[in-house]
């Protein structure tokens, strides 16, 4: 993280900052998922695949995403996209989830210091899915 981020960072809540970080994805059945590192560029949240799902491997690629995001390793994929800062949520960035290679609206907030919650949707937020995910110390 650059100086600039980090001198924006502190501008921002705690709620805020606490999404920056490493943290375990969950699936949906409670199973570990991979990796991903939170961070901030130029005041705004993006996320990075650290470490793939289970069963894949590091050389994997998203053969079903489409653009700049087709056939690109998934370790090392930044994932999660210009989110800002409204109230304490971060909004209005974009997603991808590699195992489709869809894009999805996002939303992403932190429960106390140690959880995150992300909500993927298309168009509307009542239409998606919510994951929670648990830092890494």
């Amino acid at each position: 993280m650059g100086a600039g981020a980090g001198a924006r960072a502190q501008q921002l809540s705690d709620k805020l900052q606490n999404a920056v970080g490493h943290w375990q994805v969950m699936n949906s059945d409670g199973s570990p998922g991979g990796k991903v590192d939170t961070y901030l560029t130029d005041g705004k949240l993006f996320g990075r695949v650290t470490e793939v799902r289970p069963g894949r491997t590091p050389k994997d690629v998203c053969d079903k995403c489409s653009g700049e995001y087709k056939n690109q390793l998934i370790l090392g994929m930044v994932i999660m996209r210009n989110f800002h800062p409204e109230a304490d949520d971060w909004v209005e960035g974009t997603v991808v989830d590699p195992e489709n290679g869809k894009q999805y609206k996002g939303k992403i907030w932190a429960v106390g210091k140690d959880s995150l919650k992300m909500r993927g949707y298309v168009g509307i937020s009542l239409l998606g899915r919510t994951e929670t995910w648990t830092r890494i110390p």
